[in-house]
């Protein structure tokens, strides 16, 4: 039986990115290593819609989070995190352990930051130097959709910004320069298709100034000072993923190939055919619909239904999708809509849902 995996990260990999990984590993201190970096940021370049920085990391995208506050806080920086889903606790968390005194407002966990939350924050907190947030929460299927104005706003208070776009970044678009973000961060294995454990960071000239001018120590494996003293000869600082990083290059060339903006645009078509089946179908969107995200939907399986035992009904039928997570644990289902998908696989997915709903219904009935 042909198994699919529908989770909010891993995603399923192109077959020429599974052929790309099983190449056999270089130094990373050779010149084809270095035709490797160079085509992995060219091309992500493209898609970040940037012309500065970008870098590789060997880590999940928690640690690219991570690696942003980490080089930017100052024991005592004040940054702002709105905390609506578990990334944003984790990101606060995060920021408190390097240092930051965070200012947290928390959201109901159906909604995004908006700009009046944002607004009010910043004429509060004259002292928040970062703006932090998670702009699509994995968690709960919501996504930040005003981040041209938030940007706005956050550069008329003259704040960095730094956005966690590991779930969003190639799946809606993130004109990272054009909108003055910072530090962007995103994971390789969710919209951009890629394998697990690479993760790509951008960093603005702002952010440099921030960075260099930090006294505080940072972390060796994350300090981007390293990282940007070894990129100037296309290396990494320590031994990367070689192979990971080829499935990468293979995934971006895929993505640049189809057409970026083709590529976002199949996102929010999918997107909103899953939502409109998964309502017809009988479940319960969790996220207020001007929250809705384009790249992961949550709901609410039909009264009477366990979640639980509703993705494993789908295992069963050979479809892998996710449970709640933290509050959320046995309360909704969460279904991707990132990277290689299509409206094929979505229809296919939904009418195994679909399946799973009227035999489970049936079984309470005989209950």
């Amino acid at each position: 039986m042909k198994k699919i995996l529908m989770t909010p990260g891993p995603v399923e990999l192109h077959p020429r990115v599974r052929k790309a990984m099983s190449r056999q590993v270089v130094s990373h201190r050779s010149t084809e290593f270095h035709q490797l970096i160079e085509s992995i940021t060219e091309n992500a370049r493209k898609i970040f819609k940037t012309s500065g920085d970008i870098f590789i990391l060997t880590s999940s995208g928690t640690l690219a989070v991570e690696c942003a506050l980490a080089n930017l806080l100052e024991l005592g920086d004040t940054v702002f995190i709105p905390v609506y889903g578990v990334f944003g606790k984790r990101m606060s968390e995060a920021a408190e352990q390097y240092g930051g005194r965070v200012v947290n407002i928390s959201l109901d966990w159906n909604k995004a930051l908006s700009i009046d939350e944002l607004e009010d924050t910043l004429t509060h907190n004259n002292d928040v130097e970062i703006v932090s947030f998670v702009h699509n929460e994995t968690s709960t299927g919501t996504m930040v959709k005003e981040l041209s104005r938030i940007s706005e706003i956050v550069k008329k208070y003259g704040k960095l910004l730094v956005v966690d776009a590991v779930s969003s970044l190639g799946g809606v678009p993130i004109p990272v320069e054009k909108l003055g973000i910072d530090v962007c961060v995103t994971g390789a294995q969710k919209c951009l298709a890629g394998p697990p454990g690479i993760s790509l960071i951008s960093v603005s000239d702002e952010a440099w100034k921030k960075i260099l001018s930090k006294s505080s120590r940072t972390p060796s494996y994350i300090d981007l000072k390293k990282y940007r003293q070894f990129m100037e000869k296309l290396e990494t600082p320590f031994t990367p993923a070689v192979n990971l990083m080829y499935g990468l290059d293979e995934a971006l060339k895929i993505i640049i190939e189809k057409g970026v903006e083709n590529w976002w645009r199949n996102h929010y078509e999918c997107s909103q055919l899953l939502y409109n089946q998964l309502e017809s179908s009988g479940l319960t969107i969790h996220s207020l619909k001007e929250y809705r995200s384009i790249t992961v939907a949550a709901a609410y399986p039909p009264q009477g239904i366990n979640p639980k035992t509703l993705v494993e009904e789908m295992e069963q039928r050979g479809v892998t999708i996710a449970e709640g997570m933290d509050k959320l644990k046995d309360k909704i289902i969460r279904i991707a809509c990132m990277g290689n998908i299509n409206k094929k696989k979505i229809k296919y997915v939904m009418s195994k849902l679909r399946e799973c709903v009227e035999t489970l219904k049936s079984d309470n009935t005989k209950l």
